[in-house]
């Protein structure tokens, strides 16, 4: 019984770990990969402006990358939603059968007037 539980465990540990150190390798590929990008987008902005105007440039860029991500992660919560139940139903009757015709009829005939 308890040999079931401890493979199970140790399989989702080592599924974690191994999905960690893939986003950690991810992540050092983004780092490197957008320092790249940051060195080519401010020597083209060097020839095209002063080094002024880049790093405004270059500065508004990150803010406003770092604003939207911060906007992101405000809009989801912290808490999830709490699922939909449907109210508890009673058992049928004539009474409500007969409500529930009439309902309809009453909505149909008003769709085709």
């Amino acid at each position: 019984m308890f040999d079931s539980l401890i493979r199970q465990a140790r399989n989702t540990a080592r599924r974690s770990a191994r999905t960690a150190a893939i986003g950690l390798g991810a992540s050092i590929a983004l780092a490197v990969g957008l320092a790249f990008w940051t060195a080519a987008g401010w020597f083209f902005l060097l020839t095209q402006t002063t080094a002024l105007n880049a790093a405004v440039i270059m500065g508004a860029l990150y803010t406003g990358a770092g604003l939207i991500g911060f906007a992101v992660v405000s809009m989801r919560g912290s808490k999830p939603p709490e699922p939909v139940t449907a109210p508890p139903q009673s058992a049928p009757t004539v009474e409500n059968l007969i409500a529930a015709f009439i309902s309809g009829m009453n909505a149909g005939s008003r769709t085709r007037s």
